[in-house]
Parts: C-alpha cells; sequence; structure tokens
C-alpha cells in the first residue's frame, strides 16, 4: 500500500503553518508592529481557509477531513448561513478587513487611532464569540467535525487574542498578572507532557495483544486532547508573558527555541492526529502474512511512531528550556536536533526491536 496524502491535506497544513508562523515576526519586530503583522498574516491564512471552502463548494467538489471528521456534512448543514449568508463568504469579508485593516495599520498608524481601533477590537471580539459558537454547534448540536473549520476558528480567536493583548491597557493588566500567566504556563505543560506521555503508555498496553482496536484508540484519543488543551495554555500565556515582559524575551535565544520546539510539538502532533490516527486501529504491529488484510497499512507503522516521537520529545525539550540559562542560537537548535535525532534513533530500535519479539 502507498500512503497517499491529497494536495487538500498539503494545503491544511500549509495554511495553519503559514498562520502560526506570524508569531515569529512579534520577535523580529518591534511592539506593536510585530503584533500588526501577526494578526495581518493570521487573517491571509483565515482568508485562505474560507476561499478553499468556497472553492470546493461551489463545484461540488468534497471537502477532505481525513481526521474521521465529516466536513462536507457541517460545511453543508442548515448552520453553514447566517441570515441567508453563506458563512465562507462572511468568512472572506472578515478576513479581508482585518488583513487590509492592519496592513494599513502597519503603514500609516497615525490615521487609525480612537474609533476606528475601538470599532476593530468590537469586530474581532464579534468574530470570536461567533466562532465560539460554531465550535459549540459542531461539538454538541451537530456532534460532527470539520478540521477546515476549526482551522478558521481558530485563526479568528488568534486574532482577537493578538489585538487585545496589544492594547495598553492590556499590557498593564497583564503585567499585574504574570505571576498567574506563568503558573498557566506549567499547567499547560502538566496537561501537555501529561497527555502525550499517558497516551505513549496507554499505547503500549494495548500493544500486549500486538493490536489496537477501535475502543482502544477512542481511549488514546481522548486522552490527546488532553495535549491541545495544555498547548493553548502553553502558547497563549507565553506568548501573554513576552507582551507584559518584552525586555525580558526579546533576544532571549531560549524563549525562541522553546516556541519553536512547541510548534513542532503542535505541527507533528497535528499529523499524527489527522493522517495517521485514522488508521491506527487497521496498522499491523505484529508479523502477519502478505494475504492479511491489513497488510497494505503496515507502510504507516513506522511514520506513525516517528512523528509521535517527535512530538513527545519536543514536549520535553520545551519544559526544559525554563530551566536552563541562556545559551547561544547555534548551541540550542543543535542540542534540540540532538533530541529529535535520538527520538527518531529510539523508536526506530524499538519498533525494530518489538517486531523481533
Amino acid at each position: 500500500m502507498k500512503l497517499y496524502i491529497s494536495r487538500e491535506i498539503f494545503l491544511w497544513f500549509g495554511l495553519m503553518l503559514f498562520g502560526i508562523s506570524g508569531f515569529f515576526l512579534t520577535v523580529i519586530f518591534p511592539q506593536p508592529e510585530g503584533f500588526y503583522a501577526f494578526v495581518a498574516v493570521a487573517a491571509l491564512g483565515g482568508f485562505g481557509v474560507s476561499s478553499y471552502v468556497w472553492y470546493a463548494k461551489s463545484r461540488g467538489k468534497q471537502l477532505v477531513c481525513p481526521s474521521g471528521g465529516e466536513c462536507n456534512a457541517v460545511v453543508t448543514s442548515k448552520y453553514s448561513k447566517f441570515f441567508e449568508i453563506r458563512l465562507e463568504y462572511l468568512g472572506m469579508l472578515y478576513f479581508s478587513i482585518i488583513f487590509f485593516s492592519y496592513v494599513f495599520m502597519l503603514l500609516a498608524p497615525q490615521f487609525f487611532e480612537g474609533i476606528f481601533r475601538a470599532g476593530l477590537m468590537l469586530l474581532t471580539a464579534s468574530a470570536s464569540l461567533f466562532s465560539g459558537y460554531l465550535l459549540f454547534v459542531q461539538a454538541f448540536l451537530l456532534k460532527k467535525w470539520c478540521i477546515w473549520c476549526i482551522l478558521s476558528s481558530m485563526f479568528s480567536l488568534t486574532i482577537f487574542f493578538i489585538a487585545l493583548v496589544s492594547l495598553g491597557e492590556a499590557i498593564m493588566f497583564l503585567q499585574s498578572v504574570t505571576s498567574l500567566l506563568i503558573m498557566l504556563k506549567f499547567l499547560g505543560f502538566a496537561l501537555g507532557m501529561g497527555g502525550a506521555t499517558s497516551a505513549v503508555f496507554l499505547f503500549l498496553q494495548f500493544l500486549r495483544d500486538s493490536d489496537i482496536d477501535e475502543k482502544e484508540l477512542s481511549a488514546i484519543k481522548d486522552v490527546l486532547e488532553l495535549v491541545w488543551v495544555g498547548l493553548a495554555f502553553c502558547v497563549m500565556s507565553q506568548f501573554a508573558l513576552y507582551v507584559a515582559n518584552p525586555t525580558e524575551f526579546v533576544g532571549s535565544w531560549v524563549f525562541l527555541v522553546e516556541m519553536i520546539a512547541l510548534f513542532v510539538a503542535a505541527f507533528a502532533g497535528a499529523v499524527f492526529m489527522i493522517i495517521y490516527a485514522p488508521f491506527l486501529a487497521f496498522i499491523p504491529f505484529s508479523k502477519i502474512s502478505k494475504d492479511d488484510s491489513t497488510a497494505g497499512f503496515t507502510v504507516l507503522r513506522r511514520p506513525a511512531l516517528v512523528i509521535g516521537a517527535l512530538a513527545l520529545f519536543s514536549w520535553y525539550f520545551a519544559f526544559a528550556m525554563n530551566f536552563i540559562p541562556e545559551y547561544g542560537i547555534v548551541s540550542l537548535l543543535v542540542a534540540y536536533g540532538a533530541v529529535l535525532a535520538f527520538a527518531f534513533l529510539g523508536i526506530m530500535l524499538w519498533e525494530h526491536q518489538y517486531r523481533k519479539e
């Protein structure tokens, strides 16, 4: 069996990476320009998602949803319109307004003060609340998920969060709750690392019979949901700490590499959950004959294990960054590369030994 990954999945991951890469603009450029650039990049990513949904629906194409969700059922449901206007149209309009507004604020900030910024904040707040409502609809009313809709909602929520923390009043508030933000960050690491580690232990426990069934896969997925909650706590609280105390983090290579490791953990985790997890119950982990119906899924075994290992070790490396002194960027990246290489070689050796036994 040859693993086939559609172009739409490459597009999904490309848009996700493009959107979150805007974070590093806040490190490169000073406040508030870096924040405006981050919002503009996230808006461009959100516009790309809405445009693809519009393109697929207008041409009668099926949205690719390999995570096991039901994208087409969601985007064609009765909740896919608001006052008879298709949500993808509203999404394209909203993200376009945000993109051009923040680009103009970058180019000529003196012309965008007072009531304009207040109106923009009101718009982003309304959009984030609406995004929360749409996530509620998927979770509790439709009981179906669409990864494209989730990505669009994440862009909308990110835009509101970044726009909010860029305000002077918000910065003063964040400075007053620094201790709380630090607690939230370590709570995020507890949930993220704990969820990832627990998922590994469950996986090894379930492999005692050399097979992962649907019930066991569901249990692993439930635990992995904690990882995403932890990731949200870590990234948002770390960014809030950066906003509150920029002098402490600007020029800190430890901070930068920690964020890189968290983003790698997020990307690897998304690849695992969306591409490999749906097939985990079919992947054989023991010796089988070529005539076995699951033989074709053997090709997915090593990539799934490697991606999982990279995500887990990235979590631990990011956590360790909180306790080491400042080092140069080259030394830190070499150390991170060595950790990932160790994770890769270790999981390959384990997989080889497991098959022998």
